[in-house]
């Protein structure tokens, strides 16, 4: 079981390391230009005609693992709702 840990540790450290070098290897990287873009061509990038309908469903998700996560998160216990309500157990 220590075996398949260490290799999947070393798998991992490999993934990432050619990762890294291909995304640094880009052409992007290279090419130095005036004018960066602003926050403005980020938004219209973001919820222009290509990505409006991701930004949206991604939204959705997002919303649904905060209940999940709010919900999760509830003690029902007796001792607590009886505490929250401001009684004594009887």
């Amino acid at each position: 079981m220590k075996a398949l840990s260490a290799f999947t540790k070393l798998g991992l450290f490999a993934f990432i390391l050619v990762m890294l070098n291909e995304v640094m290897s880009h052409s992007m990287w290279a090419v130095s230009s005036s004018n960066p873009p602003s926050t403005v061509d980020f938004a219209l990038s973001l919820y222009g005609d290509e990505w409006a309908i991701a930004t949206v469903i991604l939204g959705a998700l997002l919303a649904m693992a905060m209940v999940g996560a709010s919900y999760l998160v509830r003690d029902e216990r007796l001792i607590n709702l009886i505490w929250d309500m401001g009684g004594e157990e009887s």
